[in-house]
């Protein structure tokens, strides 16, 4: 009888849901493999083209998915509107991170195969950290994840920097998961579970336990994604990996790690409300302050967008402190437009890397329209999106946030939204007027610029501009996952 019961409760998975993630991960093992048996010279050719194949197949594959909404695996994996609308995003920076990467890595004489299959792998526990609530899942692709960065960081042959930043998030990034470890576990004795919604609607009397793992496990998720005071890693790390990386963890992992938050925000908000509102609130509006004052200051770009990607993130939780339905449509909004936004311009930064005699400082964007005039159009689109100018994503996003905040009452945290913005002008129009209203400071030419290049950098530009004028595009997505979030 057991054993018929045993048998009985064995559960076919629906693959259908898991499809995308399947693709990843079968295309992770090809290269993998490939890596291994191939020469140097077909590898150039084959992992490359074999990655954007698999990539694509993928992104296709959602369509599949959308069919069947739901969970498997016993309930450790969901599929909804969130995830698919993250995974999109997800896979559209991967493409172009591999458009941009090929040529960076052969002019940095650092071309290794590893990359592309490390680059799956990270991929594909970005695609599963945005579909899960089972803290062992959630484990499991934080790791999956992490790895890939700390390898990924640290790739470039022969630089310093590079292998200082990835040994100094390897440190910082190991604290994390073990901080998230330990509010796991926490949690797991309150509630006797390993399912967040579980155990955040559970009604036990040792409060104590899931306060103090909730802790823990949002301090580990903060360090993640660079909020104050659990910063130090990200500039180092943004400087010091190869920038096609960079503009992969600017996009893609702070998108990733900033989703079980997301997931668990509306059960945190309501057993602690106010505690959550002030709490968020006040780093927040720290990690607003200090990340655009700290990047006034900045003379290499690296750093000034590093130190950007920290202002970012309070943005995003300032709305995260928000306890309605409006606030988690705001963070949703801009977590994925903020994608676009920072991996394009990373990967110009990327593009004039390969230029000879470039040292990706400040002073030498003086001038750049006259050298290269499209590279400078669209570093200008990206500096007004991220300061929020309109026709912008960036206009959009915060707009929403502060909405979010003002429906909520939460004045004073929209008051540092609009004073961190006003400082972030300093430099963000100061790049704008170096490239199109000082005279050039040496000419400046990026060589064999690919065809890929191009399509994807004219692709994110158009995209910019694009969901800023028709934001229902994505709202149709965003709007029903916010409301089943906040209805669970």
């Amino acid at each position: 009888m057991e054993m018929t019961e045993l048998i009985g409760a064995i559960q076919i998975p629906k693959l259908g849901l898991f499809l995308p993630e399947l693709i990843v991960l079968v295309t992770a093992f090809v290269l993998f493999t490939l890596d291994l048996i191939l020469s140097s010279a077909l590898k150039k050719i084959v992992l490359p083209s074999l990655s954007a194949i698999g990539y694509i197949l993928a992104l296709m594959s959602i369509g599949v998915t959308l069919q069947y909404p739901g969970d498997t695996f016993y309930g450790t994996f969901t599929n909804d509107e969130l995830g698919v609308l993250v995974k999109v995003f997800e896979l559209v920076i991967a493409l172009t991170v591999l458009a941009f990467s090929h040529r960076y890595f052969l002019s940095r004489k650092s071309f290794y195969g590893e990359f592309y299959y490390m680059l799956a792998f990270t991929l594909l526990g970005a695609m599963i950290l945005a579909s899960s609530y089972n803290l062992i899942i959630i484990y499991v692709s934080l790791e999956l994840v992490s790895i890939g960065f700390y390898i990924l960081t640290a790739l470039l042959r022969g630089s310093f920097i590079s292998k200082e930043g990835a040994f100094k998030y390897l440190i910082l990034g190991g604290l994390s998961i073990a901080l998230a470890s330990y509010g796991a576990v926490f949690m797991y004795v309150y509630a006797g579970s390993i399912d967040l919604r579980d155990i955040l609607k559970y009604e036990g009397e040792d409060y104590h336990y899931l306060i103090l793992g909730l802790v823990l496990f949002l301090i580990g998720f903060a360090i993640k994604i660079g909020a104050v005071p659990f910063h130090f890693w990200l500039p180092d790390a943004y400087q010091g990996a190869p920038t096609p990386v960079t503009a992969f963890m600017a996009s893609v992992g702070k998108l990733a790690f900033f989703i079980p938050v997301v997931r668990i925000m509306p059960l945190i908000q309501e057993k602690f409300s106010l505690a959550w509102m002030l709490t968020v609130g006040v780093i927040a509006s720290a990690t607003m302050l200090y990340g655009n004052l700290v990047a006034l200051v900045q003379k290499d770009i690296k750093r000034l967008l590093a130190y950007s990607s920290i202002a970012h993130s309070g943005y995003v939780l300032a709305a995260v402190a928000v306890t309605q339905t409006i606030g988690l449509k705001a963070v949703i909004y801009f977590l994925v437009v903020y994608t676009v936004m920072s991996a394009g311009s990373f990967f110009i930064v990327a593009m004039l890397e390969r230029a000879e005699g470039w040292e990706n400082e400040i002073r030498e964007f003086s001038g750049l329209r006259f050298n290269l005039p499209y590279l400078a159009f669209a570093f200008m689109v990206y500096m007004f999106a991220l300061l929020g100018v309109p026709p912008t994503v960036g206009f959009v996003g915060k707009t929403l946030v502060f909405m979010a905040l003002s429906f909520d009452g939460l004045w004073w945290l929209a008051l540092i939204v609009i004073v961190s913005t006003a400082i972030s002008t300093g430099y963000y129009v100061r790049l704008v007027v170096l490239m199109y209203m000082k005279d050039k400071e040496k000419t400046i030419s990026v060589p064999g610029r690919s065809y890929a290049e191009f399509v994807s950098l004219v692709f994110l530009t158009l995209l910019t501009v694009v969901l800023a004028v028709a934001p229902g595009v994505i709202w149709q997505l965003l709007s029903p996952a916010a409301e089943i979030l906040f209805a669970r």
